[in-house]
């Protein structure tokens, strides 16, 4: 039996969020989008009242930078297309993960918010976030705000940082390493999946990567994340430490691709096998060292 249609509210403000979570019990489920809430609905989920929390979209911008500190602040409730287009050419590796994100349909509605909160190890947009530094902004039931590393924010499947009636407003990248011209390199990221078909596939496995690339192929500030081969998104930090200060040589890049499995624990589920996922993730690094997918322009940083 389906559960009862939700009676959905829609505050106007960060504070009538707070107001309206405190004023019901059971605390409402927040909408941010809806994408994967509406599944869980499907699957049996019961939620009585849900507070949608898009509205808040018309209160900031999607990306907005700080002048002081050069960092980006992304927005949690505005849709993902909005989100690209806000983006421009920075943080490469998070537009990247946004082109592969389901489908125009769904990045019209889905948002990073949603993404992050419903703690998936196979949700796209985290494993660039990862690799970008990313910080989550959690506003507390007082109004507060908190910042939480994004590596800390996530603690296995489904399982995420968030308290009683905190919620996501918004996720802060810092800005890249300072310098310029070819002593400090171009910064370059991206992001790669494989899935059962090219749109509308859940990753069986995926790979964001953000690096500096010097003149003479040289990598610094290497950042690998990888998806859905772990209870959460991790960082590949065996292969990073081989990379950083390296050109990837082909002897390199197979040393770098031999030391993957350190950071994995991928398992057997209803897409893939445990022993797919390693033989692809260390064959999917191999690729990208060969061929760097996008490149964020140095003027730009």
């Amino acid at each position: 039996m389906n559960p009862a249609p939700p009676r959905v509210l829609r505050p106007g403000t960060a504070g009538d969020v707070a107001t309206l979570l405190a004023a019901h019990t059971p605390q409402p489920r927040l909408l941010a989008g809806g994408t994967d809430l509406l599944v869980q609905r499907r699957a049996g989920l019961d939620a009585a009242v849900l507070l949608d929390v898009t509205g808040l979209a018309g209160s900031a911008p999607a990306v907005a930078r700080d002048a002081a500190s050069a960092s980006l602040t992304i927005s949690a409730v505005h849709p993902l297309s909005d989100v690209a287009s806000a983006l421009g050419d920075d943080v490469a590796t998070l537009r990247a993960a946004i082109d592969e994100f389901a489908s125009t349909t769904i990045r019209n509605r889905a948002t990073i918010g949603g993404n992050l909160v419903t703690g998936s190890p196979a949700a796209d947009t985290v494993p660039a976030l990862l690799a970008a530094g990313a910080v989550v902004d959690v506003v507390t039931p007082e109004g507060s705000r908190r910042t939480v590393p994004l590596a800390d924010f996530l603690l296995g499947p489904r399982r995420v940082d968030l308290g009683a009636g905190e919620w996501v407003a918004s996720v802060t990248v810092p800005a890249p390493l300072s310098g310029g011209g070819d002593a400090a390199g171009v910064l370059e990221g991206g992001f790669r999946k494989i899935g059962g078909r090219r749109a509308q596939a859940i990753s069986l496995l995926s790979l964001a990567w953000q690096w500096r690339r010097t003149a003479d192929g040289r990598l610094s500030d290497v950042r690998l994340a990888m998806g859905a081969v772990a209870p959460t998104v991790v960082r590949l930090a065996a292969a990073e430490a081989l990379l950083e200060g390296e050109a990837p040589t082909a002897e390199l890049t197979a040393a770098a691709a031999a030391v993957v499995g350190e950071d994995i624990r991928p398992i057997d589920d209803l897409r893939a096998s445990a022993a797919y996922r390693r033989r692809c993730a260390a064959g999917l690094l191999r690729e990208v060292l060969a061929t760097p997918r996008t490149t964020t322009r140095e003027k730009d940083l």
